[in-house]
């Protein structure tokens, strides 16, 4: 066969990957949207035998003929950049699948769905046992799987490079480290200054129907496009993308802090996840780089713009038309409000200064069950420790501490990490933004959120996961994987905030 032909046959089977991951999200959007309870037996099932078909698929004599073929193949020497990028995902899909039995992945696809059920009951109960044994299961499978895909390789990287292809564990522990430092020296700065700000007015009773109204009218202002995108509401907020042009996001609005920002977080994967240009969505490879990168984009929305100075001066005014709330609230009171550093047990509802410590936690505790260093016994009483130690507080029951998160009982493990990277990528993105665009917060501030989704598309969205993270970090930023960015961000930010200079 030749190249062009066996190209073809890739992007075919391409495509059939991507019809698969997609009736897998609305496997997902449903369980959450409304599958009854007498349901999950059999869609448990069903999900079972759709992962299958994709593991059939990865494994098939046609498949492995041409994962050879390519193999052998320098993609640097191939000039297209959307050819290069389809050859380069399919053979990260087969590596990740073609050592792996059928049955694996299956019980994997199956105990996640188990897990997850278990996980609310735990929840529900602030009782980590219930869920305990699940946990236990899925860190020992994907262990397993992970050895299977690359015994070479030290297994937690592998889960890593899972969603996150191309990041090496050292360099990650590397920017980890000098973030953790950075933060730990800052925070007690900020806990003894002399400011004292005041947010309890965001602690106030908002009408559900009213604070959603206001998010949408947030998020659609900021670029989302409901004619792609769409809502939902769920306990724990998420994104599911269907299609090119077809990305979803979930609403939980009990609060009016936790309420705008996540849906903003949401909205900043969504605009991501639609914006690929013509070539990148017929070739599947719509929706953006997973991972560290897709959290990037998240956290950047969330944080980096939607909890600047000028995106509230835009923003605030309707925000005291609709909510008697805030009518005896100044504009710098709301700005130090929603800025407040407080360390707290929550990852979702952390501030941004502690919220990265979050992840590394997680993260941490990840390499040590996994390296067999602590046990699963033990986790609950390290999850705790590690709290004390680097945030100060404790936690006082299970929900609060280990059972916080959806992440693990969804088999994701391997994962934190991309929410700390993710700030690290904003924090570059950032300072190349500002030398691109340099009047983009002053755009921002009279509600032109144009130059700003300009940019982005331009320099990043339109290109779906095209490049891996590292390839498109260089491309923006000129240099790998670097902390000092998002650091001397916080810093600039919060000693203004705090006048602790």
């Amino acid at each position: 066969m030749t190249y062009e032909k066996s190209l073809q046959r890739v992007k075919e089977i391409s495509t059939e990957l991507s019809y698969i991951r997609a009736i897998n999200a609305l496997f997902m959007w449903d369980q959450w949207m409304g599958l009854p309870k007498e349901g999950n037996e059999y869609r448990q099932k069903l999900q079972g035998y759709v992962v299958g078909k994709s593991s059939e698929i990865l494994n098939s004599s046609e498949t492995k003929e041409l994962a050879k073929y390519f193999s052998k193949i320098d993609l640097d020497t191939i000039e297209n950049d959307i050819d290069k990028a389809v050859i380069r995902t399919f053979l990260h899909k087969f590596n990740y699948s073609v050592n792996v039995p059928v049955e694996k992945n299956k019980r994997l696809a199956e105990l996640s769905l188990e897990a997850q059920n278990a996980w609310i009951k735990a929840l529900n109960e602030k009782n980590y046992s219930i869920f305990k044994p699940y946990l236990k299961e899925l860190f020992e499978l994907r262990l397993e799987i992970s050895k299977y895909i690359d015994p070479n390789r030290p297994p937690f990287e592998v889960m890593m490079d899972e969603s996150g292809e191309g990041i090496c564990l050292e360099e990650v522990n590397r920017e980890f480290s000098k973030l953790r430092e950075a933060i730990i020296e800052l925070v007690p700065k900020i806990t003894k200054s002399t400011v004292e700000i005041d947010d309890s007015f965001l602690k106030q009773s908002f009408d559900k129907d009213e604070l959603i109204s206001f998010v949408k009218f947030i998020v659609e202002k900021m670029g989302y496009d409901i004619n792609k995108g769409a809502y939902g509401e769920v306990i724990h907020p998420f994104t599911n993308m269907f299609g090119p042009k077809d990305v979803r996001i979930t609403l939980n609005c009990k609060s009016y802090k936790f309420g705008v920002f996540a849906a903003i977080h949401e909205a900043g994967h969504a605009m991501y996840g639609f914006r690929g240009n013509k070539e990148v969505d017929e070739a599947q490879l719509w929706g953006g780089i997973m991972g560290g990168f897709h959290e990037g984009q998240s956290r950047f929305h969330e944080n980096i713009i939607g909890k600047s100075k000028e995106f509230w001066q835009y923003f605030y005014p309707e925000a005291q038309k609709r909510f008697k709330q805030f009518e005896n609230v100044s504009f710098d009171d709301y700005y130090n409000a929603i800025n407040k550093v407080q360390p707290s047990l929550s990852r979702i509802l952390a501030d941004e200064v502690t919220y990265s410590l979050h992840p590394i936690i997680r993260f941490e505790l990840e390499q040590e069950l996994i390296d067999g260093k602590i046990n699963f016994d033990e986790l609950p009483q390290a999850w705790n420790d590690k709290y004390y130690e680097y945030l100060g507080i404790r936690p006082e029951n299970d929900a609060e501490g280990v059972l916080q998160d959806i992440h693990w009982s969804a088999g994701m493990v391997g994962y934190f990490q991309s929410y700390t990277l993710g700030n690290i990528y904003g924090g570059q993105i950032r300072n190349t933004l500002l030398k691109a665009v340099p009047n983009v917060y002053d755009e921002i501030a009279k509600g032109n959120f144009d130059p700003f989704n300009n940019w982005m598309t331009e320099n990043i969205h339109q290109y779906g996961e095209c490049y891996t993270a590292s390839e498109i970090i260089k491309r923006i930023s000129g240099e790998s994987l670097n902390a000092d960015y998002f650091i001397d961000y916080l810093n600039e930010k919060y000693n203004s905030i705090y006048k602790l200079k």
